[in-house]
């Protein structure tokens, strides 16, 4: 009877042994693919960080097209005014 359970205890050591490497091995390939997806996550963070970058970039610079746009359009009406009246001076002179 004493061979008998030492027989058993050898049987659910092996088990304990072999559960503990086999979670050994989960852990170890839990633990890689978590490094995986950290330096995924790092590369996305730093894709989005660059992007926000650009964007702030595209958008100052359409700021500055913007202003540069509304001034040749001022510069374009008063000169188009001004050329306007001479033509219209011109016709009355004309015209008298």
């Amino acid at each position: 009877m004493l061979l008998k359970h030492g027989k058993e205890l050898s049987d659910h050591e092996r088990r304990i042994t072999d559960l503990n490497n086999k979670m050994t091995d989960t852990l170890k390939s839990v633990d890689e693919s978590n490094k995986y997806l950290r330096e995924q996550n790092n590369r996305i963070l730093e894709a989005v960080i660059r992007g926000d970058e650009k964007s702030e970039n595209h958008k100052n610079e359409m700021e500055v097209i913007n202003r540069q746009n509304l001034w040749k359009v001022v510069t374009i009406a008063i000169g188009s005014s001004s050329v306007i009246y001479l033509v219209l001076q011109q016709l009355m002179h004309f015209i008298h």
